[in-house]
């Protein structure tokens, strides 16, 4: 399985049934850091999914095979992070309501301008390499706890300590950077990546570094 890194491409899926609609979607939305695939039906979309993993998922509702919504559930299924944004030409408020539920990020009606659509991918491009970082940054943690509490010291911080106590700038660099990751654990927990006893014990931990 590849190794998941924050500057690795990121993998977009199109299920449109138009296929000029879907060509002009993968043209107007290429960039270089990501990497598009269409397909015309419900059923291609589902195989597809299985074959590889996606970050985002774009389809519309109303295809031949499978609908937009079973397309949507079997990707959620495969991958729980998956970022759905729906495209449809028969909107309606129980159609939006049902898409919403299954949890799409964004649902846009036909027709849709163009900056209306590359600004919901855009959006769903940064909520990706969020959720990256924070799946990443939450790995390392959870390995430190692995490692002992105490880490050894560089040359720098082995310097003779005269008085008991390592050198004031290796104490203030070692502050700045508990602050620094102290930060971001409170974030994980209010986006719900961390539950209360995990971020009471990384924060432990943190502290134990620091000391």
């Amino acid at each position: 399985m590849e190794k998941e890194t924050t500057d690795q491409k990121i993998r977009i899926l199109i299920a449109e049934d138009e296929r000029s609609i879907g060509e002009l979607l993968v043209e107007v939305l290429e960039e270089e850091d990501r990497e598009i695939d269409l397909v015309t039906d419900g059923d291609q979309a589902i195989e597809t999914l299985r074959q590889r993993p996606y970050d985002i998922l774009i389809t519309d509702l109303k295809m031949p095979g499978a609908d937009g919504v079973t397309v949507m559930k079997e990707g959620r299924k495969l991958y729980p992070d998956l970022v759905v944004i729906v495209v449809t030409g028969f909107a309606s408020l129980e159609t939006a309501i049902e898409a919403l539920k299954q949890g799409a990020y964004d649902y846009i009606k036909k027709p849709f301008r163009l900056d209306e659509i590359k600004i919901s991918v855009k959006n769903a491009c940064e909520k990706v390499t969020l959720e990256r970082e924070n799946r990443l940054l939450l790995q390392k943690l959870k390995e430190c706890l692995q490692e002992p509490s105490k880490e050894e010291l560089s040359p720098a911080e082995s310097y003779p300590m005269v008085y008991g106590s390592p050198p004031l700038e290796v104490f203030e660099a070692k502050r700045s950077k508990f602050l620094e990751e102290l930060e971001r654990l409170i974030r994980l927990k209010q986006e719900g990546f961390l539950d209360e006893i995990e971020f009471q014990t990384l924060k432990k931990h943190l502290l134990e570094q620091l000391s």
